[in-house]
């Protein structure tokens, strides 16, 4: 029988973190064999086959709240019916967010934050017999108490590659983590902090080099908000790192005949921060002729209640300047709100009708309340009738576009799953500190 091994449960919905887990795995532990199970597999008959042939398997699920209701079945049955060498975890925004709802799931252990090195140092610890629940940043059950070790050191981002180019697995470059705005919807900076990291310019052009020289050509990039790179409190641009990482990577790619896509998806801007001469640097060194700018609300009254940082004004002004610098440009709202009143509603109508009048394209969304998000206790989005009368007159003309329904009838999936007990964030003070470890970060 061999030692230890582990199985990652891969679909489209996760790939990106499980690429940057498989990253650290394969930096950091050398004894330990590494499976995939694709959501289109016989999980249960290759996870197994896999038990049988090892003395300890850990599998990991990277979980997201919009398709956790999706797998349940999957993970009640997993946990009712593995055997005693098999392992069950789980990390991601969604285990962040809510550690005892997800440890009531039928997970063994929850890694809270990001989980690059904490993962890694609890495979080790299996593997060399050692005690996996000494490490911080995990959570767990202990004689039907629940525990949590402190949060783990946050990385810096040049410790491991973005993606396992030795697989021959790519995905966007992740350019930063954290974020110090604290957006009523956004998990971001509660699982990646206030303070932003970046990745080193040297550190992007050589992985951006090796993405290129396998043949690939459009490379993108993973940070809240295109603009901040490099920024040390995240709040203003650096325009210096700006310039610097966008002329590196014009040279570069010229060599290897690739395209470079920043302010599009997954990269969207901060209105506030595009200004003309930040929307001509992006038109110079960029090959995306489309940028996304966050708009959420045209009430001045939810901008202030959702923390967003920015005015209607800044959204306005920032269409505008991208406009004239040569881009087309999409605005993200996101309809159904708690607390939205009529006059919020026809606010946010006035605003759109007017950024359409400029050629704008209207990206729609559902609110959603993610476990980890201030708002993760409201009720779920429900897309006001006004809004609904609005979308469909506009969207003839290709004006409008996203997930706004789907997500509605996913905002009433998460807020079943809470009813039920599936979902259990008011009950993270249920997590005793565990002694030694230092202050908790978790919010109650």
């Amino acid at each position: 029988m061999k030692d230890v091994a582990v199985a990652l449960y891969y679909s489209k919905q996760c790939k990106y973190s499980v690429h940057a887990l498989i990253s650290a795995i394969d930096t950091e532990v050398s004894n330990v064999d590494l499976f995939l199970i694709s959501e289109n597999e016989n999980f249960f008959f290759k996870l197994f086959s896999i038990a049988k042939a090892y003395r300890k398997v850990i599998v990991g699920f990277s979980l997201l709240t919009t398709f956790l209701h999706k797998i349940l079945w999957l993970i009640t049955y997993l946990s009712k019916n593995k055997g005693n060498n098999v392992i069950i975890v789980a990390g991601g925004p969604h285990a962040t967010g809510d550690p005892v709802g997800t440890l009531n799931l039928g997970f063994d252990v929850v890694f809270l934050g990001e989980s690059e090195k904490t993962f890694t140092q609890f495979i080790s610890e299996i593997a060399d017999k050692g005690d996996p629940f000494s490490i911080p940043g995990i959570a767990y059950r202990e004689n039907g108490e629940y525990f949590f070790n402190g949060r783990a050191k946050p990385i810096p981002l040049d410790t491991y590659p973005p993606f396992p180019y030795w697989r021959r697995m790519f995905n966007p470059i992740e350019l930063t983590r954290g974020c110090p705005f604290q957006c009523g919807y956004c998990q971001t900076p509660f699982i990646h902090g206030f303070i932003p990291r970046h990745r080193s310019i040297s550190n992007v052009l050589k992985y951006a080099e090796i993405f290129w020289k396998h043949g690939l050509r459009d490379l993108r990039f993973i940070i809240p908000n295109a603009l901040a790179y490099g920024s040390v409190d995240g709040l203003k641009p650096n325009v210096n790192s700006l310039v610097e990482l966008l002329d590196s990577l014009s040279l570069l790619k010229r060599r290897y005949g690739g395209r470079v896509f920043l302010g599009s998806f997954p990269s969207e801007i901060r209105p506030e921060f595009l200004t003309f001469d930040l929307a001509k640097l992006l038109k110079k060194h960029v090959d995306n002729r489309k940028i996304i700018i966050g708009a959420q609300s045209g009430s001045e009254r939810i901008l202030r209640i959702l923390r967003r940082g920015h005015s209607v004004g800044d959204v306005v002004s920032a269409v505008e300047a991208a406009v004239k610098a040569g881009f087309n440009v999409d605005v993200d709202f996101i309809f159904g709100f708690p607390n939205e009143t009529e006059e919020d509603v026809e606010k946010s109508i006035k605003l759109m009708e007017k950024l359409v009048k400029l050629g704008v394209r209207i990206h729609a969304h559902t609110f959603l309340p993610l476990p980890g998000s201030p708002l993760e206790n409201a009720p779920p989005g429900k897309i006001p009738y006004k809004i609904k009368k609005f979308i469909m007159k506009i969207y003839g003309s290709g004006k409008v576009y996203g997930d706004w329904v789907k997500q509605e009838k996913l905002a009433k999936i998460i807020d079943e799953m809470r009813r039920k007990g599936m979902i259990r964030v008011r009950e993270r003070w249920k997590l005793k500190l565990k002694k030694g470890y230092g202050l908790s970060l978790i919010r109650v």
